[in-house]
C-alpha cells in the first residue's frame, strides 16, 4: 500500500507516558517524511502545543496515562485549539477506554500495538479529516498557557 507523502514540515505530536511507545511511533513516522515532537505528559504536551503555535498538524495522545488521561487532554486541547486534530491510542479494551471517557471509537482511533501499515493509514485519515474540516472553521487564536484542571 502506498501512502501519500506529508506535506512540507506536516509535524505530529506524539504523547505517550511510555518510552517505548513514544520512540516506536517515530520511527515510523520521521521514517515516512513526518516531523514529529514528542510529550510524556499532559502538561508537557500542553507546553509544546503552546510553543508551537499552530504549527502542529496532529496530536497523536495515548489514552491511558497517570496524572491526566488522554480523553481529558484531548478536551483541554480542542478548548484551546478547536481546529486542532487529534488521534486517541491505546493498548486497553473498550471497557478501560469508557472509564477515561473514550465513549465512543467514533474518534480517530489506533489500537496498539500496530503495524507501520495501520499507524499511516489512521495518521493520513486524520489528517485528511482536518483538511476537510479546515474549509469550516476559520482558525482561532486562543491563550497563551493553558491549564490542566486542578491547577
Amino acid at each position: 500500500m502506498s501512502y501519500p507523502f506529508p506535506g512540507p514540515a506536516t509535524t505530529i505530536l506524539v504523547v505517550d507516558d511510555e518510552r517505548l511507545s513514544r520512540r516506536v511511533a517515530y520511527r515510523i513516522l520521521s521514517e515516512e517524511g513526518y516531523r514529529v515532537l514528542e510529550a510524556e505528559t499532559a502538561p508537557e504536551a500542553l507546553h509544546v502545543l503552546s510553543q508551537a503555535r499552530g504549527r502542529i498538524d496532529l496530536v497523536m495522545v495515548d489514552v491511558v496515562m497517570p496524572e491526566c488521561d488522554g480523553v481529558e487532554l484531548g478536551r483541554i486541547v480542542l478548548e484551546e485549539w478547536p481546529d486542532q486534530r487529534i488521534l486517541y491510542m491505546s493498548a486497553h479494551p473498550a471497557e478501560v477506554l469508557a472509564q477515561h471517557g473514550l465513549e465512543s471509537l467514533e474518534v480517530p482511533f489506533l489500537a496498539k500495538p500496530y503495524t507501520r501499515a495501520e499507524a499511516l493509514t489512521k495518521v493520513t485519515e486524520a489528517l485528511e479529516r482536518r483538511r476537510t474540516s479546515e474549509a469550516a472553521a476559520p482558525h482561532q487564536e486562543r491563550r497563551k498557557k493553558p491549564r490542566l484542571p486542578g491547577k
